[in-house]
Formats: structure tokens, C-alpha cells, sequence
């Protein structure tokens, strides 16, 4: 008789999903501030941008514009935003949202 193989839930997969859960209801917003721990840089969010991949559907990019990196010039990048999202949940990267501070005022 062949082996069967069934799917193992672990520990660490619920809180992998508990993390996912978390990411997904972040809501970044033009003018939120990131600042990346492992690449030592900031950012302010400028554009939201909308991109068709073949293999996700509808991804997400941002157009971030960095300062206080390493050249001390300002300068842009782009950030997937599943990942940004996901990296503030676990802590990698800080994000200050200006929806959070209009709340607190």
C-alpha cells in the first residue's frame, strides 16, 4: 500500500498565518514614513502604482523616496507592498502612518 501524505499544520504555520492575517489588513497611505532596520533607510510612500503580473494578478508597488541612506542623497526606489506590509508586521521595518497621527490629534 502506498504512503499517504496529509498535510501538517505546525505552530509555526498559524503564526506565519496570523502574520499574513495582520499584514493584509495594513493600510499604507501616501506620506506614511518606513524606516528599514535591515538596509538602514527611510522613506516617505509617494505613489500607490497598480502592476498586472502574469503569475499574481494585481500587485501592488510603491514608489518610496528615500532619505538618510547611505549616499546622504535623496533618491527613490520601489517596494512590492505585500512585502513592505509584511515586513513591518514582523518587525524589520518601522512605519509611522499620517491616518495614525490625524487619529491621535
Amino acid at each position: 500500500m502506498p504512503a499517504e501524505w496529509s498535510p501538517v499544520v505546525s505552530k509555526d504555520d498559524s503564526e506565519l498565518d496570523r502574520l499574513r492575517d495582520e499584514a493584509k489588513s495594513l493600510i499604507l497611505n501616501v506620506g506614511d514614513i518606513i524606516i528599514d532596520h535591515m538596509a538602514d533607510i527611510r522613506g516617505i510612500l509617494l505613489t500607490r502604482v497598480r502592476h498586472i503580473d502574469m503569475v499574481e494578478d494585481d500587485v501592488y508597488l510603491w514608489e518610496v523616496k528615500l532619505f538618510n541612506n547611505k549616499s546622504n542623497k535623496p533618491d527613490n526606489t520601489v517596494m512590492e507592498e505585500e512585502g513592505l506590509k509584511f515586513s513591518i508586521v514582523i518587525g524589520t521595518v518601522e512605519w509611522h502612518s499620517v491616518e495614525q497621527n490625524e487619529r491621535v490629534l
